[in-house]
């Protein structure tokens, strides 16, 4: 059975997450939830703040962050 996720926001950030789930996860059916889809969607505050960082993952350095999206692309 495949994974089923859902993905809140059809933002920047929300619209990259759902792709980069569906190619990682090719076989998950992603489903897309927000209250709105027209041509200008972006919302500004999450796509001026949104920036990588470890903060959320303790104990993984950058340079072991970096290796595992460089190998993800």
């Amino acid at each position: 059975m495949p994974r089923q996720i859902a993905v809140v926001g059809a933002g920047v950030v929300g619209l990259s997450t759902a792709v980069q789930i569906q190619q990682l996860q090719p076989s998950a059916l992603v489903t897309l939830i927000a209250d709105k889809f027209t041509t200008e969607t972006t919302s500004h505050g999450a796509a001026g703040f949104f920036r990588p960082t470890v903060d959320k993952f303790p104990g993984v350095s950058v340079p072991q962050l970096r290796l595992v999206l460089s190998v993800q692309k």
